[in-house]
């Protein structure tokens, strides 16, 4: 199960981006800009390999808000993918 709380939060997110593992999922989680303004992109895939090295057909990107809302609606939707 993916638990970030007291791992990292929004500032963090401001300036770096997150990845982790559980399991076979792998994830990246980081500030995108769009039109509408910033959200928290969602970027998971099952495998042994890192984002680098994992073909983009094989990931699910999903978008939330930038907040910490949208922080724990991803862990969920994170946890939902395993």
């Amino acid at each position: 199960m993916i638990d970030l709380k007291g791992t990292m939060g929004i500032p963090f997110l401001k300036k770096s981006r997150f990845t982790g593992s559980d399991g076979a999922l792998r994830f990246v989680l980081e500030k995108r800009s769009r039109d509408d303004g910033d959200c928290l992109a969602a970027v998971c895939w099952h495998g042994l390999y890192c984002s680098d090295a994992t073909p983009d057909e094989e990931k699910t990107t999903e978008y939330f808000p930038f907040t910490k809302e949208g922080l724990a609606q991803a862990q969920e939707w994170l946890n939902a993918q395993r």
